[in-house]
């Protein structure tokens, strides 16, 4: 049988995952005005097709679009920081605990969990954040994905854009007290006990911990950029640089 062929990405596909991969890899870091004259240039596209663009990434959540300003990288506010995790605080424990419940959770998964944690470390010795944001979201993805409930994955699955933004700004302003393997691996050993109380509770805490310090770390930078002079206001692109 002849084998469908794969269409090739539009330019205007290639356009997003270029400048969506620059926003999570940390080389366009929140609150980076996205220049079209410059970007387009950059880029080899028309300012139209960059426009375009810039507009879905603005439907991801990952670029915000300020009137009579421009397309920036969005930065998150503390109020939108609280949203994203208290949301996940809510959803992504219930399907864990469904997952459990389920006994969905086989061996050789747990052990593919395990290796993607000893992957992590790894990356992280490597400071390598993009490649820590895509096993973070895919920790996250497998450990709810046994839940059997289609439309509370769906849900999750369109959190998972602003979710790699929150984790992103928690990289950006540094507020992994501990090793990422560290806190996800206590979530691996509460599913692994087979409780699941223990391993709701276990995806609760982390997710609440996680926000709780971004938040704290958000409000301690505020207050530090109202104390400055107007014209160092440029810190709000760099908060990793404290």
């Amino acid at each position: 049988m002849i084998k469908r062929l794969m269409r090739p990405p539009t330019l205007g596909r290639v356009v997003i995952d270029k400048v969506r991969e620059s926003i999570l890899h940390g080389e366009l870091l929140p609150g980076t005005p996205l220049r079209e004259v410059q970007l387009s240039n950059s880029l080899g596209v028309s300012r139209g097709t960059l426009r375009e663009g810039v507009r879905q990434l603005c439907d991801e959540g990952l670029v915000e679009i300020i009137p009579h300003r421009g397309a920036f990288v969005t930065r998150l506010s503390r109020q939108k920081a609280k949203e994203i995790y208290t949301l996940r605080a809510l959803l992504e424990p219930y399907a864990v605990r469904l997952a459990v419940e389920a006994q969905a959770c086989e061996p050789q998964d747990l052990d593919s969990l395990e290796a993607l944690l000893d992957r992590w470390g790894e990356l992280e010795k490597e400071g390598n954040i993009y490649e820590i944001l895509r096993a973070e979201i895919e920790f996250h993805g497998r450990i709810c994905r046994g839940s059997g409930h289609q439309l509370l994955l769906e849900v999750l699955e369109n959190l998972v854009c602003q979710t790699q933004l929150f984790v992103l700004h928690t990289k950006l302003y540094r507020t992994d007290l501990v090793s990422d393997t560290v806190s996800h691996r206590t979530i691996l050993d509460a599913i692994r006990t087979g409780d699941p109380t223990a391993a709701e509770e276990a995806v609760r805490q982390h997710i609440l911990d996680a926000g709780d310090r971004l938040i704290s770390r958000i409000e301690g930078v505020d207050s530090q950029l109202c104390n400055n002079s107007p014209g160092s206001t440029s810190r709000l692109v760099g908060p990793a640089a404290d």
